[in-house]
């Protein structure tokens, strides 16, 4: 599982921040396949995903996905 060995590699680094990172690189990943698969329609992306539509708006405030192709 790629998520695994990535944590793995890191934690072995000493990488700071770990829990952080992953859990960041882990929801732009989902967010955008979502997006991908819906082609960019926000609420139905956060319906698949299960989360709120001002959830996933803000999600891709914060992880900077805003303008980002899906």
């Amino acid at each position: 599982d790629a998520l695994r060995r990535e944590a793995d590699r890191r934690l072995a680094a000493g990488t700071p921040a770990v829990w952080e990172q992953l859990t960041r690189d882990f929801e732009a990943a989902l967010i955008r396949s979502a997006l991908a698969r819906t082609r960019g329609r926000r609420i139905e992306a956060a319906q698949r995903l299960g989360i709120g539509r001002n959830t996933i708006t803000r999600k891709i405030q914060e992880l900077g996905l805003d303008g980002v192709d899906p």
